[in-house]
């Protein structure tokens, strides 16, 4: 029923559209945030498997969770895989956290302070009862850094309830309805958590807006993770007469808009709308995977002490606050990119490494920006592992382009071969692809060849043919000109 939704014209004011986000974003700290394995999830083979179950606890106030008892119901298996760098007892449940990530909080309290949140004076961290499989501990550590904050949009002022700091779940890895498996490499990653008040009298397009606005502040530290699973989003959902729909894991911002009108549709379509958690599937639509939490699911972390905040810190975090992204757009501009690819860039997940490449003068900014927004998207798309890339790989490749070893054109196919295999040299792939650039010289040699050897052609095909022995090796524009 999910895959034969289609979006339809709807007045959202009308029905009184009413939306909320929790915006989830990796930090590339050095360590996890409860010990000091790696985070860099690139281990690929377990040293163990771990074979768990797991139960609900009562809350401080003594009552169960619904959605824990829905989960516990379904009396599940949930196996761990093991890796020796970036997983160890803590993460097994086999020993007690150790000191909070100081770089970790130290981010999470830019954030909120760039969020215009008031913080607290001291940080507590609680337990959050999850039982789903993705936490061996049958909790989740969460802590609450910044309160009552807010942004502005367009003229708006959308409310921020709370920025959050928290450790990753693991990543599933298969499951069936007796069973479930995980990789404890992502466990205890720690995760920037920005949740929203209710925000009303607005369009799907405009709550995606929001909430990219709200990623490029957490991306503005620097230490945000880069690669699709990194950034996660859950939205609340309600129409006029409805209840709360919780949908998580929204992976792409670019469909958040879609997945909030197809949640609408789908309401609409409905006699009564259920109080349900559902995830979001990769075409917008989604799918139910338990009744909606309740409150009865925190209580306090005990094996962690509290963190004072003083006053003379936190001075001198607002002191150092990094640039909002209204002036780094303008920055970005006085690079000489047009107005839309400024605004693309910014978005992007690059945009702190285009920043460094575009610094260094390496080549026109255009094309570094070009990069980032459409050839990594266009390889995507394709399936190409461009989350395996890594910064010192465009570096590389922007020095041979401004060095004229290889053309803007070669970008594309030697990314492509570098992402199935990022441990390749660079030079290696271009030589191995026959994409060494050309002069001009050389190609009026190859013009005269293939005219030689195709007297019979008409002019006009000369081109393709040309282009066929020269495609990648040099401007296409010079290519154009040249056989004119």
């Amino acid at each position: 029923m999910a895959g034969e939704q289609k979006e339809k014209k709807v007045d959202y004011k009308k029905i009184r559209l009413k939306f909320g986000f929790e915006i989830h974003q990796q930090l590339a700290t050095q360590h996890k945030l409860f010990c000091g394995c790696s985070t860099a999830m690139m281990e690929k083979n377990p040293i163990m498997v771990l074979t768990r179950k797991q139960h609900p606890v009562a809350s401080e106030l003594g009552e169960f969770d619904i959605a824990a008892q829905h989960e516990y119901l379904r009396n599940r298996t949930f196996y761990y895989q093991v890796f020796s760098n970036e997983s160890c007892l803590v993460e097994c449940d086999e020993e007690p956290p150790h000191e909070l990530n100081k770089e970790a909080l130290e981010t999470a309290l830019q954030v909120a302070l760039l969020l215009n949140c008031s913080v607290p004076n001291e940080i507590h961290a609680m337990r959050k009862t999850v039982i789903d499989g993705s936490n061996t501990t049958s909790f989740q550590r969460t802590m609450v850094v910044g309160l009552n904050g807010f942004l502005r949009h367009k003229g708006k002022k959308i409310e921020i309830k709370h920025v959050s700091l928290e450790e990753d779940a693991a990543a599933i890895v298969k499951e069936d309805e007796s069973s479930a498996t995980f990789r404890l490499n992502r466990l205890g990653i720690p995760l920037i958590e920005v949740g929203t008040n209710i925000i009303t009298d607005c369009t799907p397009e405009e709550a995606q807006d929001i909430a990219y606005q709200i990623g490029m502040i957490v991306r503005s530290t620097g230490k945000a993770k880069k690669g699709l699973g990194t950034i996660r989003q859950d939205v609340n959902v309600s129409v006029r007469g409805g209840e709360r729909v919780e949908i998580k894991g929204v992976q792409e911002l670019g469909i958040l808009a879609k997945v909030i009108s197809l949640e609408v549709e789908r309401q609409l379509s409905l006699p009564k709308v259920a109080k349900e958690v559902r995830a979001a599937l990769p075409d917008g639509t989604t799918k139910f995977t338990r009744p909606l939490p309740g409150a009865a699911r925190m209580y306090p972390e005990t094996d962690v002490e509290p963190v004072v905040i003083l006053a003379e810190y936190l001075a001198r975090l607002k002191k150092n606050l990094p640039e909002s992204w209204e002036v780094r757009l303008r920055k970005i501009k006085r690079t000489g990119l047009s107005d839309q690819l400024a605004e693309q860039i910014v978005k992007s997940e690059y945009v702190d490494l285009f920043e460094r490449i575009a610094k260094e003068r390496k080549v026109d900014a255009s094309v570094v920006a070009n990069t980032f927004t459409s050839i990594l998207k266009d390889l995507r798309r394709d399936q190409i592992p461009v989350d395996s890339l890594r910064d010192e790989h465009f570096h590389r490749i922007f020095d041979l382009l401004k060095r004229g070893t290889i053309a803007k054109e070669a970008i594309q196919p030697v990314l492509k071969e570098l992402a199935r295999e990022p441990g390749r040299d660079v030079t290696d792939i271009v030589r191995s692809l026959g994409l060494e650039a050309i002069t001009a010289t050389e190609l009026k040699r190859i013009i005269r060849d293939v005219r030689s050897r195709n007297p019979d052609v008409p002019r006009d095909k000369i081109l393709g043919l040309v282009m066929s022995r020269v495609r990648g090796r040099i401007d296409a524009k010079i290519v154009m000109k040249l056989v004119k």
